[in-house]
């Protein structure tokens, strides 16, 4: 959060004097200023001047790179047709636990082995399955 130099004390009672001076020339000068649109002018304007001065010193703003694009596009479809065809089909194929071991594998090796024999018999699995799998695997990359 950008602090003000000064005090908003000291701002609201040096704008005070400017906008009071400024009234007083406009009298002197006989051009008849309406105290109420002065005072709305003058708070707008002053308001308007402290906020450009606390952000002129302010440095700039710099994108942060984020990590490297992974080239999943084709993959991520095949995951999907893969994901799909297990839940349509009258006799699903062990593609999706093969998927799934794969991807633990990739995190770590050892829960790969427990999900591979986990899922070595070929047979449906709920998306509760699915995503309680999911979530050990993603627990394993959040642990590192």
């Amino acid at each position: 959060m950008i602090r003000p130099t000064g005090g908003w004390r000291g701002r609201a009672a040096k704008g005070s004097v400017v906008a009071a001076a400024g009234y007083a020339a406009a009298v002197w000068l006989d051009m008849e200023p309406q105290p109420l649109p002065y005072v709305v002018w003058s708070v707008v304007v002053l308001t308007t001047a402290y906020l450009v001065i606390d952000t002129v010193d302010v440095p700039t703003a710099e994108w942060q790179q984020g990590p490297p694009p992974a080239d999943r596009v084709d993959e991520a479809s095949s995951d999907l047709r893969v994901l799909s065809s297990h839940v349509q089909s009258d006799q699903p194929s062990d593609a999706l636990a093969h998927r799934l071991v794969g991807l633990a594998r990739t995190r770590d090796p050892d829960l790969g082995d427990t999900l591979g024999r986990e899922l070595a018999v070929t047979r449906r699995l709920s998306p509760a399955d699915i995503d309680r799998i999911l979530t050990r695997i993603e627990d394993v990359r959040d642990r590192r």
